[in-house]
């Protein structure tokens, strides 16, 4: 090697060295920055106790709409809302005793006049189920709004005494920031860029093999994937091809249609995220024949010039909540909704029909002498009629807005929507043709030898000036007409 090549190998081995140290300085001035902002904010037990300040907001707020809950359903899961907050806020004292540098007797009171709370939320909740509602209020407004105050009031303590040492420590990092130290270190550095640079590459490549790491588990746990605006999939984790039974390199670069949903449920957000808006909805996907539940979202990404890229989708699996669901509104013997289901359900539908001018049909059906059923054939049998009964009605209500419910023992409702009353007639004639073709032998029986039902209905236009309770009653009355004249038959009328 001549002295120019060696010359231009020494210069580059200098200016390397140069590089790696100013590339220090600058690193461990940022490393002084970044700490003075660490403790310019208070650290964890400050945190903690906003955390825990914005759980009772939250909480005081969700019992206030226990006292205004307009039914049991939404009640309990206002309920439930508050137990999850208050979990939360057990979980953030666990870290303020682990990091409080005070008087932890300064925890305990805060943490004693909160366990203190819940008698008073209880008490609330019990006046409630009692219909007690003014009680409840008086309580919320009264006692409940200054037990909150007292909180806020000892959470503040807690706060100052967090900001006191934040402040202290803020203090000591800039006193001790050590600029100057480092400017003096720099030239010396020279000599040990080698070693320097060792060091900075070690620790990149360790960084490397930990975001190498981090992207496995979430290849490996979070269901998402990457689609271009043609839908094609650019990339997809192991676990969203796991959850969804199929193979990565037989999804990779192919387009999936309906991201990875049906196309009813696609054109419910499909002009939202075109719009560069994000998307949040539940969803189901048939896998292998089973219908899976998610929470799907959707994150439209832009590009350097804010035109629309491509998007990213997460999946979370809700299957198990949507089942815990499915069993608070539907009756455990016919899979039909139950009652309580029902009563929420006419409600919400009678102020459609109304706000959208669609007549509403109300269809309330009774199996014809089915305690002589039960007392001839037995009450196993008598089940096994009613599940067949059922699957007639479940399969003559599949639209979107038809809704079959068992209602009592051997009695059903329907509500569903049609153009007109002829096509009612015609809808409930074949409900009881449907049934008497089972050919379910029945003895008892006076208007067949077959298991047959009697149906009262009754179309309501957009002015009847009904309530939900004279609604059922009306079409009560009819299946009561149907009945007494001769059964397996209906009585129907409209209300405009």
């Amino acid at each position: 090697m001549n002295l120019s090549k060696l010359f231009i190998s020494f210069s580059i081995i200098v200016a390397v060295a140069l590089f790696s140290a100013v590339f220090t300085i600058t690193k461990m001035q940022e490393l002084t920055e970044n700490t003075q902002k660490m403790y310019t904010h208070p650290f964890k037990v400050s945190n903690s106790l906003a955390n825990i300040q914005t759980s009772i907001i939250t909480m005081h707020r969700n019992m206030k709409d226990v006292v205004l809950s307009p039914n049991t359903l939404e009640m309990i899961h206002i309920i439930e809302s508050i137990q999850v907050e208050e979990n939360k806020v057990y979980d953030n004292f666990k870290i303020i005793y682990a990091n409080y540098l005070g008087n932890k007797k300064d925890i305990d009171v805060l943490f004693n006049t909160f366990k203190k709370w819940k008698s008073i939320r209880q008490e609330v909740i019990s006046l409630v189920n009692q219909n007690k509602m003014s009680s409840a209020i008086t309580i919320t407004k009264n006692k409940g709004k200054k037990h909150i105050d007292k909180l806020y009031s000892q959470i503040n303590v807690l706060k100052q005494y967090a900001f006191s040492k934040a402040d202290e420590f803020y203090n000591l990092s800039v006193k001790n920031s050590g600029i100057h130290e480092v400017i003096i270190i720099y030239f010396l550095s020279i000599v040990f860029s080698g070693f320097i640079i060792i060091y900075i590459i070690i620790n990149l490549l360790k960084v490397n093999r930990d975001n190498k790491k981090q992207l496995y588990l979430i290849d490996q746990n979070i269901l998402t994937a990457t689609l271009s605006l043609d839908k094609k999939v650019l990339n997809i984790s192991n676990a969203l091809c796991r959850a969804l039974g199929i193979n990565k390199k037989d999804i990779l670069n192919t387009n999936s249609k309906y991201i990875f949903t049906d196309e009813t449920q696609y054109l419910k957000f499909e002009n939202i995220i075109y719009s560069a808006k994000e998307y949040k909805g539940e969803v189901y996907i048939n896998i292998n024949d089973e219908k899976v539940w998610f929470i799907l979202e959707i994150l439209p990404q832009l590009d350097n010039s804010f035109q629309l890229s491509y998007f990213n989708i997460f999946l979370t699996n809700i299957s198990d909540k949507k089942r815990i669901e499915e069993v608070s509104i539907t009756d455990t013997l016919t899979g039909l909704y139950n009652r309580n289901y029902f009563e929420i359900m006419l409600d919400k539908e009678v102020r459609r029909s109304k706000r959208d001018a669609k007549p509403l049909s109300m269809v309330m059906l009774d199996i014809d002498y089915f305690k002589q059923y039960n007392d001839t054939y037995g009450h196993q049998d008598g089940d096994t009629a009613l599940k067949a009964v059922s699957h007639i009605l479940s399969a003559q209500t599949n639209r979107s807005s038809d809704y079959a419910f068992r209602v009592g023992g051997e009695e059903f409702v329907i509500l569903s929507y049609h153009k007109d009353f002829t096509h009612l007639e015609e809808f409930v004639s074949t409900l009881l043709k449907e049934v008497e073709s089972l050919k379910i032998p029945h003895s008892k029986n006076n208007a067949s030898e077959f298991v047959t039902v009697s149906a009262g209905a009754i179309q309501f236009g957009k002015e009847h000036l009904f309530n939900t309770d004279e609604m059922y009653k009306q079409v009560d009355r009819l299946l009561y007409e149907a009945k007494n004249s001769g059964r397996n038959n209906f009585k129907s009328k409209q209300i405009k």
